[in-house]
């Protein structure tokens, strides 16, 4: 096993970067520096609407109602497109990989619950790797399951642990076959009683541990111990050579090859909204409704969460093969009324190029060079794989 600390002074190595320039502009600018591409975005940056033409290029999905069939979903885990153009699904309820030709017809179905070869305790992401193999990870199991494009079961592999961290957390993976996994851990580097820790670490398709690619700062904690309402969280990525990490209370995003080099570091001045007294009655009023009539030790805890003083500036983070990088803004899980998905969108080069809202009730899983695929849940809870065409600029069709 190969072991390499890392944590990054990303501000000293901006400052060797800087160069004279108006940031307060609207261009962007990218430096190179020892190796580390660095992009400085500033705040009245906007980048051009991006829009998912409606309706779907594709939908596969029917009610319960219609009777039961491949494109009944009971919880799609996760939805990919493969190098084929057929759409593979992993429905977590009936333990199953469904595989779609790219007009919907079902072509085939493996795994199935259970603890057996080719079979899955809780399954969760799919990914194509090698080219055609689908890799299927069962969190629960802790393995990953390669199955060749027949769908027949290859092998499996132990997803690696590391000693007395927590459970295993697959991230994605990376060009050329390394597996990215995340666990939380107690930092030997320094007291992290006010703050949680995350482990990456990248192991080959034998369950083998190749490198670490750092320990990086979770969610503040409050005295209960829990983390505190509206702050900031780790957050990571994989996609082509680069794995992405963010801390959701500033927009700095910082991305490493598999070795745990720092390659990337993608800056955006965005301000911090302060967290109001009205933010956190709504929040305290929703909590303890949510907990009425439930009592203990744990309750109590709870109810006892620390509020963050500032709401963070970005959610989740979607990695392309193209080295683009998609930014989700943020939205409270608070807010009264629902806030429609935002995407920032930045290029290989870290420049926001682009920006993009999904429809409501729609959630991407995997992101194409022309096309956007996910999941839309209906008012009802149903759930059906959208296939979107990508328009990149308003002249585009």
């Amino acid at each position: 096993m190969t072991c390499r600390l890392l944590l990054p002074t990303v501000t000293s190595l901006l400052a060797t970067a800087c160069l004279s320039g108006d940031s307060a502009s609207h261009s962007s600018i990218v430096r190179d520096s020892a190796g580390v591409r660095i992009a400085e975005n500033p705040s009245d940056a906007r980048g051009e609407e991006w829009r998912l033409q409606i309706p779907a290029v594709l939908e596969i999905g029917r009610s319960e109602g219609q009777g039961p069939g491949p494109d009944l979903f009971g919880s799609v885990r996760h939805a990919i497109l493969l190098s084929t153009g057929d759409i593979a699904v992993a429905d977590g309820l009936a333990a199953e990989v469904r595989v779609f030709n790219e007009d919907g017809g079902h072509l085939l179905t493996f795994g199935g619950r259970g603890e057996g070869p080719g079979e899955f305790v809780n399954l969760w992401t799919i990914a194509e790797v090698a080219g055609d193999s689908v890799a299927a990870v069962d969190a629960a199991g802790e393995r990953v399951s390669l199955f060749t494009p027949a769908g027949t079961f290859a092998r499996s592999f132990a997803i690696p642990r590391i000693p007395g961290a927590s459970f295993p957390n697959v991230i994605g993976w990376l060009e050329e076959g390394p597996l990215l996994i995340e666990t939380r851990t107690r930092s030997p580097s320094r007291d992290t009683r006010d703050q949680s820790t995350h482990f990456l670490y990248a192991a080959d398709r034998h369950g083998e541990t190749l490198s670490t690619l750092g320990e990086f700062p979770g969610v503040r904690l409050g005295g209960n111990g829990l983390g505190l309402a509206f702050g900031g969280r780790a957050v990571f990525a994989a996609g082509g050579t680069v794995a992405w990490y963010g801390h959701s209370s500033r927009f700095e995003l910082t991305g490493y090859d598999a070795t745990g080099s720092l390659r990337r570091v993608v800056r955006m001045h965005r301000a911090l909204r302060p967290v109001t007294d009205t933010d956190v009655s709504v929040a305290r009023a929703e909590v303890e409704e949510g907990l009425r009539g439930m009592t203990g030790p744990a309750v109590e805890r709870m109810l006892a969460t620390e509020f963050a003083s500032t709401h963070p500036v970005h959610g989740e983070l979607l990695a392309g093969a193209a080295g683009d990088l998609w930014v989700e803004r943020y939205r409270s899980d608070f807010a009264e009324d629902p806030v429609p998905q935002v995407w920032d969108i930045f290029d290989a080069d870290g420049r926001l190029t682009a920006y993009l809202e999904a429809p409501n009730g729609f959630r991407i899983t995997d992101i194409g060079a022309r096309s956007v695929l996910g999941v839309h849940t209906d008012p009802l809870g149903v759930e059906a794989v959208r296939l979107y065409q990508l328009q990149r600029g308003p002249g585009e069709r």
